[in-house]
């Protein structure tokens, strides 16, 4: 099953975005490198739920070289922790999902002047039935994020939003 999930998850990171409207501009490929916005993929296989979120690190960051004094290790030290944790996003508590696995790459592993922060979390929901919403609080955890696009797979049925600090929330259909 996990397996599944991460299938589902690498076809919807790799696909286009879907224009959500006609007069919105600036809507890429899934993953591009753009300052403001982000990339988030949802998928839901049972009571098993996998978010990978791809962002530039100046978004969450406010800087994307590697970290060169106490402040910016600070600073990405506190957004690892923030990241790992989970804590950028709201669950239903009675969707009872518990984080199981995170996966932090290292946005400076490979050289080259824009650095990409992705994380990866697994969690494990003993009412998936009830998992209708997920609220990103991340943008006011970092300042120069303005909008996530997001691809979800959910409850047999798929889609895309565009979400900001006027719309943080997530609707998912219902799987009842």
């Amino acid at each position: 099953m996990r397996n599944l999930v991460k299938g589902l998850l690498l076809c919807l990171a790799t696909a286009p975005v879907l224009e959500l409207a006609s007069d919105t501009p600036g809507h890429a490929e899934h993953g591009a490198h753009v300052h403001g916005e982000a990339q988030l993929t949802l998928a839901t296989d049972g009571g098993l739920l996998e978010i990978m979120l791809q962002s530039p690190a100046a978004n969450l960051l406010g800087f994307e070289q590697k970290p060169a004094t106490a402040a910016q290790q600070g600073v990405w030290q506190q957004q690892q922790a923030l990241l790992k944790s989970g804590q950028w996003l709201q669950l239903p508590a009675i969707a009872q999902c518990v984080l199981q696995q995170q996966q932090l790459e290292d946005p400076w592993a490979k050289a080259g002047q824009h650095a990409d922060i992705s994380i990866s979390l697994s969690y494990q929901c003993k009412a998936a039935e009830l998992l209708n919403e997920v609220t990103f609080t991340l943008f006011s955890q970092a300042a120069d994020l303005q909008q996530i696009d997001v691809q979800w797979v959910s409850g047999g049925q798929q889609g895309a939003a565009t979400l900001s600090t006027k719309q943080p929330v997530l609707q998912l259909p219902g799987t009842e």
